[in-house]
């Protein structure tokens, strides 16, 4: 439900004695569903792994969301879910719940090149270089255009990697997962059809939403990992702290964008009054001008007309 159908953060908290589901696309319950010491949580996050990945996984290390600072003044990388895979690979799942202003497809590259600096040590050889993956799921669409460049349609699952002109590749270290949530197709029909990966896009995009749980019973009956995810969603649902801190982000973003949505409209409308002044001076004076062009046109020298319409003489040069 909207944040705006509650009087303040403890009513809004109380939805979670009615049996209501926390939004798993807010950060700070997308990081919980992933990272509690349970079974469930533990299936959850490997099948997502796997998933995105496209591989086999053994196992999996949760590891600190801080990348080392490797010079003075570079700048701080905070991960959210960064884990250490049992062959070496190194992988950031990360929510984003609100489209910001900046280029999102850069951040993803700067956190993935990230990644791969973190994982050699000095002395490595090349040959110890990590594949590294950041995985970003996104609750609104990168870019507006969706159509790709050969022609195919943006499904809502992009797999990004380092590839020249005619589709050569290098060493493929770094990989870039792209889940456009809103994208994804949430139909009973299209499950079975579905790769993993986007069964679970469908998944964290309606797994809140009181009106798509035959959808989730679906989705959950295919696979496991998803049974795993929606038990843990319940679980934490019982936690009142979870429940304040996503009210406290949708507003604060909320705050956010009508704070920018304010200054759009402040500045239009000081643009608007500006140009409307600056219209009316540039009239008034283009009508003076056409009086000093009369006045020297009965005889008058044009300072006389400057001077008879109060204008700069050289209006009339």
């Amino acid at each position: 439900m909207d944040i705006f159908d509650f009087k303040d953060e403890n009513e809004y908290a109380d939805q979670m004695k009615t049996g209501a589901l926390l939004n798993p696309r807010i950060d700070s319950t997308f990081k919980a569903l992933f990272t509690q010491d349970t079974p469930e949580s533990k299936a959850a996050l490997h099948s997502f792994l796997e998933a995105a990945t496209e591989s086999k996984i053994a196992t999996i290390e949760l590891k600190p969301n801080d990348a080392p600072l490797l010079f003075d003044g570079q700048r701080r990388v905070s991960y959210d879910i960064l884990c250490t895979l049992d062959d070496g690979q190194h992988v950031n799942i990360e929510m984003q719940a609100f489209k910001q202003a900046y280029d999102y497809g850069a951040r993803a590259e700067h956190q993935v090149s990230r990644l791969e600096i973190s994982g050699l040590k000095k002395g490595d050889s090349w040959k110890k270089a990590p594949k590294v993956y950041q995985i970003s799921v996104l609750d609104f669409v990168y870019k507006n255009d969706n159509d790709t460049k050969d022609g195919t349609r943006n499904t809502g699952i992009n797999h990004f990697c380092m590839q020249s002109a005619n589709g050569k590749h290098l060493a493929d270290l770094l990989n870039i997962v792209f889940i456009e949530l809103p994208l994804l197709s949430a139909k009973e029909a299209t499950i079975k059809e579905n790769t993993a990966l986007e069964n679970w896009g469908i998944f964290l995009k309606e797994a809140d939403n009181p009106l798509k749980q035959d959808l989730i019973k679906e989705l959950t009956k295919k696979e496991a990992g998803l049974m795993s995810a929606q038990q843990t969603l319940s679980s934490i649902s019982a936690n009142r702290d979870l429940w304040l801190e996503e009210y406290r982000q949708e507003v604060f973003e909320r705050d956010r964008i009508s704070n920018i949505e304010e200054g759009e409209e402040r500045g239009f409308k000081l643009g608007l009054q500006r140009g409307i002044e600056q219209g009316i001076q540039q009239g008034i004076q283009q009508g003076l001008v056409t009086l000093a062009k009369k006045y020297m046109a009965s005889g008058h020298s044009a300072e006389e007309a400057a001077a008879f319409a109060e204008i700069d003489v050289n209006l009339l040069k």
